[in-house]
């Protein structure tokens, strides 16, 4: 399975969301690999500062061969390939949307990130096409679980038609505590919500069904 984690903006949670994805897999035994599409390479960055994701395979591809070298790491056993994107169209970019069986999008819970997942989503359905059957879902994230502006985003971009996954990444100290130490939550708060939420989304994810044929 490919999940590309997919937003036309910065700052939205994409490379938090692929580490703790992928830290979150290897502890429940998957075979895990991260792929570094984003020139800011924050994926490899984040990983090297510290020593709890270090097993995890993690190589840096910019360029449009990302694709055979996620298969490759398919055909080799890997389980999940999570790739991390840049946050601006790009030839690697729509490579990453190519490829996937799971798009996820970011958003925070905001007017503005609400119309960039827009846009993402129909840069998505351009590239694609319409007819495509790969599972795209959108991800609030950096979010308030108690905050108006959260639960109405949600509910304006169910009526707007979005697919949007139940589980979400809240605001929590845990998450950058975690970081500074190259690990997540998973790792340095076990039990904690953040680490509940993060398994969750895992689960949630592993549930989707995949139709898309290659």
């Amino acid at each position: 399975m490919i999940i590309s984690l997919v937003t036309m903006k910065g700052g939205s949670g994409k490379s938090t969301t692929a580490m703790c994805l992928a830290g979150q897999w290897m502890i429940d035994r998957k075979r895990v690999a991260l792929l570094d599409s984003d020139p800011a390479a924050t994926v490899l960055r984040w990983q090297q500062m510290g020593t709890d994701l270090a097993d995890i395979q993690t190589r840096s591809v910019i360029s449009t061969d990302l694709a055979s070298v996620a298969y490759n790491l398919l055909e080799n056993e890997v389980e999940r390939v999570i790739i991390d994107t840049p946050g601006f169209r790009s030839p690697v970019l729509e490579a990453a949307i190519t490829v996937a069986d799971i798009l996820i999008v970011p958003v925070k819970p905001s007017p503005v990130d609400f119309q960039v997942a827009a846009d993402t989503i129909e840069l998505i359905e351009e590239i694609q096409g319409m007819g495509s059957s790969t599972a795209i879902r959108i991800l609030i994230s950096q979010c308030n679980n108690s905050s108006v502006i959260a639960r109405h985003m949600r509910s304006e971009m169910t009526d707007a038609g979005y697919n949007i996954l139940d589980r979400q990444i809240s605001t929590r100290v845990a998450f950058a505590e975690a970081a500074l130490s190259g690990s997540t939550p998973t790792f340095t708060h076990p039990g904690s919500e953040a680490a509940i939420e993060i398994a969750e989304l895992c689960a949630e994810i592993d549930s989707i069904p995949l139709h898309k044929e290659f």
